[in-house]
């Protein structure tokens, strides 16, 4: 795991959504000078105690995993270079651990959002590679159960759903119906959604995120390993 410096995360305030709001409401540089201190007090350094609180979890399950504030906590100014969109500011902010960007086609990636209104967190590629999502298919065909019965955990204990953009074309028409959504999957992300509740504005929000990170791991470990071993031993191995 890289170093960092930790700071306690104790929640974040509801100053923290009004600025994220207006902020992007505004969409004023002059604006956001003029309220920089909030953005500093109220956004920036929350994020960064939050993610220097669970860099010990994510750096458990993966000391490769960058965990460093610095480049963890998303920028507050938008690229607009090759968007529609010309808001300056984004209105909701993120944490994400990953691997250096070499490895982001085949390592999933932890992250956790926060707007005005809602947040989520989980775990899921940033960009599977054509390769990643074939190994995936494979390990479905040959053997589903270690799969599914993840995914069925995960859903029933710790609330987290199954998205991903799909294919339209049926790739194999002889998949069972029962994994076809999945095996449709051009991408695959495990996430939790929530409105915003008084967890966030509490230490009980680091115990939500650290606990699901958690128990996002063993998964985390099966993706991982599609590019590291042999397909028929990690069925033998975690059947």
């Amino acid at each position: 795991m890289m170093k960092t410096t930790m700071n306690s995360f104790s929640g974040f305030s509801r100053k923290t959504l009004t600025f994220l709001s207006q902020n992007h409401r505004k969409n004023s540089k002059s604006w956001f000078e003029a309220h920089r201190d909030d953005y500093q007090n109220f956004v920036l350094t929350p994020f960064r105690a939050l993610s220097d609180s669970l860099a010990m979890i994510v750096g458990q399950i993966d000391e490769e995993i960058e965990t460093r504030s610095q480049r963890t906590v998303s920028r507050i100014y938008r690229d607009t270079r090759f968007s529609k969109d010309k808001s300056l500011y984004k209105k909701a902010l993120w944490i994400t651990f990953k691997r250096s960007i070499d490895d982001w086609p085949d390592f999933p990636a932890f992250f956790f959002e926060l707007s005005p209104t809602s947040y989520c967190f989980g775990m899921g590629f940033y960009a599977a590679s054509r390769d990643t999502m074939d190994k995936i298919r494979t390990l479905l065909e040959k053997k589903p159960k270690i799969i599914l019965t993840q995914l069925s955990a995960l859903k029933k204990l710790h609330g987290f759903e199954l998205e991903g953009d799909e294919y339209k074309r049926i790739i194999n028409p002889a998949i069972p119906g029962g994994i076809m959504s999945l095996y449709q999957k051009k991408n695959i992300y495990l996430i939790k959604n929530s409105t915003i509740n008084e967890n966030v504005f509490s230490e009980s929000l680091l115990s939500e995120i650290g606990n699901g990170f958690g128990a996002l791991g063993s998964l985390y470990h099966l993706f991982a390993d599609l590019h590291s071993k042999d397909i028929d031993k990690i069925i033998i191995a975690d059947s």
